[in-house]
């Protein structure tokens, strides 16, 4: 009885997210479009959009998420709904082509985002450790130093050469 009371419940968060106007939501709208400066594809930026919805629904409402339920919710949404959700398709942004970049982020932007310990869009995460035993041993011998040329054996001393 509480999985099925459960299930209703995520059931009916799922419909008032998904039935929230985001478009007239000018902080969310602000934060989305940050964050879809880093998106490439527009499967890139539709996953995203949800990921943003799911994580500011649930920090404005106090109301937890599933992200990975939510897209599943979705996706039998879409399965029973032979129309495309227009919610959706409106706000997704066209990235941007090869030929012009996303416009940069403000100084105080990236401040924030900085002290609030957030990935910075467009900012390639390197993880910093190093391979061992990756490297490979060198194949040719070490070259010698001008002052290591190679000397005569044994120099022969002026006083032993005969004239």
């Amino acid at each position: 009885m509480a999985e099925m009371q459960s299930s209703t419940d995520t059931t009916t968060v799922f419909q008032r997210l998904d039935g929230y106007d985001w478009d007239h939501d000018n902080e969310f709208q602000a934060a989305l479009s940050s964050i879809l400066r880093s998106a490439s594809t527009p499967e890139q930026t539709a996953h995203l959009t949800v990921r943003a919805r799911c994580y500011y629904y649930t920090r404005k409402f106090r109301t937890p998420v599933n992200f990975e339920a939510y897209q599943q919710w979705l996706q039998s949404q879409n399965d029973s709904d032979p129309e495309p959700q227009p919610a959706a398709s409106s706000e997704v942004a066209h990235p941007p082509s090869m030929g012009e970049a996303p416009p940069p982020a403000s100084f105080a932007e990236i401040c924030a985002l900085i002290a609030e310990g957030k990935p910075i869009p467009g900012i390639k995460d390197i993880p910093d450790t190093v391979l061992e035993g990756q490297g490979t041993q060198a194949q040719a011998p070490r070259r010698k130093k001008p002052w290591e040329k190679d000397a005569p054996a044994a120099p022969t001393p002026c006083w032993a050469t005969s004239n």
